[in-house]
């Protein structure tokens, strides 16, 4: 996978700089499905390729071999903040992320209203996102990603940030898309969640897939 190192402003200001990128093996020799319903964690120590990989099957980074085949659509989490404008309200942002969804008016009021409930932020909700603390952005970020999911979900690190209430709101929120058939794809460095979430466990080493373990998860029986 190659990665550039400079920025735009970098190459107009530095032209005659000559290293413009560099190159690591971040995942390699992996192979894996996904059925449908199913949810798969994947565990493993920083910088053993699972975000990496979550973003190849999410198609957000090429792979340099191999290929990706997904005949669904997804919906991402990866970043508190990814997508936000910070100059902008929670709503107008979360507007502008119905819109791209192709949501209709009548599903975009849906998901506000259903944002605004979950988020908790009242508050806040008129206030610009740069208003917001790193908590308040990821009570907005889980909302938004979960309000109007499509039947995949590639989840990173979910669980990382929050209160230990919301974080149970979380997981009753996942459990309730378990229920409803979603499948999903989940990275975390908790693994006593992804037991509790996943069916199946996938635990990576040095960008490869080492060891897989079935899972009993008990997610699916959290109250709604």
């Amino acid at each position: 996978m190659r990665i550039p190192v400079r920025h735009l402003q970098e190459r107009i200001l530095l032209p005659h700089r000559k290293k413009d990128m560099w190159t690591t093996k971040a995942v390699h020799d992996v192979s894996l499905e996904l059925s449908e319903g199913e949810w798969v964690g994947i565990y493993g120590p920083n910088g053993c390729g699972k975000t990496t990989l979550l973003r190849m099957l999410a198609g957000l980074l090429t792979p340099d071999s191999g290929s990706v085949h997904c005949d669904t659509d997804a919906s991402c989490f990866f970043e508190l903040s990814i997508g936000f404008h910070e100059e902008r309200t929670a709503a107008e942002n979360v507007r502008m992320h119905a819109m791209l969804q192709g949501l209709n008016r009548r599903e975009t009021e849906a998901v506000l209203q259903s944002v605004y409930n979950f988020a908790g932020i009242e508050d806040h909700w008129d206030l610009p996102m740069k208003c917001y603390s790193t908590g308040m952005r990821f009570r907005v970020g889980f909302a938004v990603a979960t309000a109007a999911p499509s039947p995949l979900l590639l989840l990173d690190e979910i669980l990382a940030v929050g209160d230990a209430h919301f974080q149970e709101r979380c997981k009753e929120r996942l459990a309730h898309l378990k229920r409803s058939g979603h499948s999903a794809l989940v990275v975390s460095h908790g693994i006593g969640d992804l037991e509790r979430m996943c069916d199946r466990i996938l635990f990576m080493e040095k960008g490869q897939i080492v060891e897989e373990k079935r899972a009993s998860p008990s997610l699916s029986g959290v109250k709604e």
